[in-house]
């Protein structure tokens, strides 16, 4: 093989990856605008929020509903339409992106882990 075949080859080796990564930055491109496209159409805003603030607010809002009213049952609603109801307690994990409930069922004291970010509301009930 001569030089040249190499050197031609090794070129379009290089230049190949370019083309298909230039093609996916297209589509991630494309994807991106159809995702704000899709936003638009729906009457709710899109806001960024750290994890940590909004695990302080959950918490900060556990501990208000616990004290105003003990005898109701403080209840938290997840992202797929569970509640966790009867909270005890709540504990935040170091990094704050994980919140273990302790509650009371009739099988006895549970303990659930749950991503902040599946956290929809928090309720008396």
């Amino acid at each position: 093989m001569s030089m040249n075949a190499i050197l031609l080859t090794l070129f379009f080796l290089q230049t190949e990856p370019t083309t298909k990564t230039a093609q996916k930055g297209q589509q991630m491109h494309k994807s991106q605008a159809e995702l704000i496209a899709q936003m638009g159409s729906n009457s709710k805003s899109v806001m960024i929020v750290d994890p940590k603030a909004r695990a302080a607010d959950y918490e900060a809002a556990f501990n208000l509903l616990k004290q105003e009213k003990s005898t109701a049952k403080v209840v938290f609603e997840l992202a797929d339409g569970e509640k966790i109801s009867n909270v005890i307690d709540m504990k935040m994990m170091p990094n704050n992106t994980l919140v273990v409930f302790r509650y009371s069922t009739p099988q006895g004291i549970r303990f659930q882990a749950v991503e902040i970010e599946d956290i929809v509301g928090i309720m008396h009930q």
